[in-house]
């Protein structure tokens, strides 16, 4: 060893310092480098293979930060006198303004069986909001709610929402159209595209 003691003439003498190895990356070469590996004695050896391309590339990176940032539930001063949830069920149908035991049953084993964010849903924290009659969206049809994910459930096209199973971003976070929830439960392959279509957004 020198005698300034940030150097180190030896990296195996650090071993106890460092039980797992010391690794070292050259930036330029993206091929596998072979890396020494000192085990529990000093006697055992082993390589490590360490390669730039099973590193998670940034494109992915980049996609799942826009994600969290959609369905981001970011403290905001001016939102203290709203109502804040998770999720907001958004129904335009006529069919939707009243649901039979069946069908509300139905609703909520829906509503408990999504995840935001990789998390169960309390039930406090979802909402129906009626809009039956409204031709087009504005957030004045929410009241003093706020939801970084909003479902809506229509037949009929509505002015600025989405496509049938598709999403758009909002300020607060998504918003995902589907059917009327009554015409989803009397149908199969509805119910199927629904569950897909959340699972998909909602990444859980």
């Amino acid at each position: 060893m020198s005698e300034n003691r940030q150097f180190v003439e030896n990296p195996l003498l650090l071993t106890d310092l460092f039980p797992k190895g010391i690794y070292h990356f050259k930036e330029s070469n993206d091929e596998a480098i072979e890396v020494p590996q000192v085990a529990d004695s000093e006697s055992e050896k082993e390589v490590v293979f360490a390669s730039a391309a099973l590193a998670e590339s940034p494109e992915i990176a980049v996609e799942k930060n826009e994600i969290n940032a959609q369905i981001s539930t970011s403290y905001n001063p001016e939102e203290d006198t709203m109502i804040t949830l998770t999720i907001i069920n958004l129904l335009f149908d006529a069919t939707d303004a009243s649901w039979d035991e069946a069908t509300k049953l139905s609703y909520d084993k829906l509503m408990s069986a999504v995840k935001v964010n990789q998390e169960s849903v309390l039930s406090e924290d979802i909402e129906t909001v009626m809009a039956v009659g409204e031709a087009d969206y504005h957030p004045e049809l929410l009241g003093d709610r706020l939801s970084p994910v909003i479902f809506v459930w229509s037949d009929r096209d509505i002015a600025q929402i989405p496509a049938l199973y598709k999403a758009k971003p909002t300020e607060k976070g998504v918003m995902v159209r589907f059917p009327s929830f009554a015409a989803m439960c009397a149908n199969v392959e509805m119910k199927k595209m629904v569950w897909q279509t959340m699972k998909q957004v909602l990444k859980f």
